[in-house]
């Protein structure tokens, strides 16, 4: 286990391998463990870092102010001081829900930190009514995680140690900002490629996107992947990464018909 102090808190991080740097976030629940099988396969040809997010895992998760620590903007600056510490200058990024969040903001922000970005279900079409998409609609959302979890054991492990009130603010912020988070799509002028699982049950793939995505930008559909599609398919889910992330062209990146065969 390693921890680097950022400011006032700890953050941990897990690392493996050689290389230029991959650094994975995690969702709204769990922590970086769900990465280990992806980081694992990566390993041979990159550094690759997994990084709890302050509330989750074994990183802090404070008593004070957590309204302000939990939030989006506090998320991007922790892990971009988190770089600072391990002297990452530029880094490769896939995420997921919170992370791609995250990932994607911090793209805006300090984009010469950032090389190319892999978001699984970045959350622009929550499975929700209309009139839930607002921060009523967090409780229900937590309640389905709750349950998607116990699916999955190394995330339920995990869902159980995380701090409720950083998973409820972060539900909210993605309930409240939904335009937002498409435009920063538009916005975003790394190489970027969107994930989603087809079978997910609170993040189905959004079915427009014209205007969104720049000519840089993919959208790939995991035809039998839920909510956690690197853990469902991990063999098609980790060549897609390795492919998105040494190709000379990232927006050439395919599912390949011989995975869709394999993998169904």
């Amino acid at each position: 286990m390693s921890i680097a102090t950022v400011g006032e808190y700890l953050i941990h991080y897990e690392a493996l391998g050689r290389g230029s740097s991959v650094i994975f976030l995690h969702g709204w629940i769990g922590s970086w463990r769900y990465w280990l099988p992806t980081m694992q396969a990566l390993s041979h040809r990159f550094r690759t870092y997994a990084v709890d997010l302050v509330g989750f895992g074994d990183s802090t998760k404070p008593r004070r102010n957590a309204s302000s620590v939990y939030s989006l903007e506090q998320y991007v600056e922790l892990v971009y001081g988190w770089m600072n510490h391990l002297g990452i200058p530029q880094a490769h990024f896939i995420s997921h829900t919170l992370g791609a969040m995250v990932a994607i903001r911090l793209a805006l922000q300090y984009p010469d930190r950032v090389q190319r970005i892999l978001s699984v279900g970045y959350p622009i079409s929550l499975e929700l009514p209309k009139s839930m998409l607002t921060s009523a609609g967090k409780g229900i959302l937590a309640e389905r995680l709750s349950r998607l979890a116990q699916e999955y054991p190394e995330v339920q492990r995990e869902h159980l140690r995380s701090d409720p009130e950083a998973i409820g603010l972060a539900l909210e912020e993605a309930l409240t900002h939904q335009e937002a988070l498409r435009e920063w799509l538009r916005l975003v002028d790394r190489p970027l490629l969107l994930v989603y699982g087809r079978r997910d049950p609170l993040i189905p793939p959004p079915s427009l996107l014209n205007g969104s995505l720049d000519a840089s930008a993919r959208l790939i559909i995991l035809e039998e992947g839920r909510h956690f599609p690197m853990l469902d398919l991990p063999a098609a889910f980790q060549r897609l990464a390795e492919d998105f992330l040494t190709l000379p062209d990232p927006s050439q990146v395919t599912l390949k018909e011989e995975w869709r065969r394999r993998f169904r």
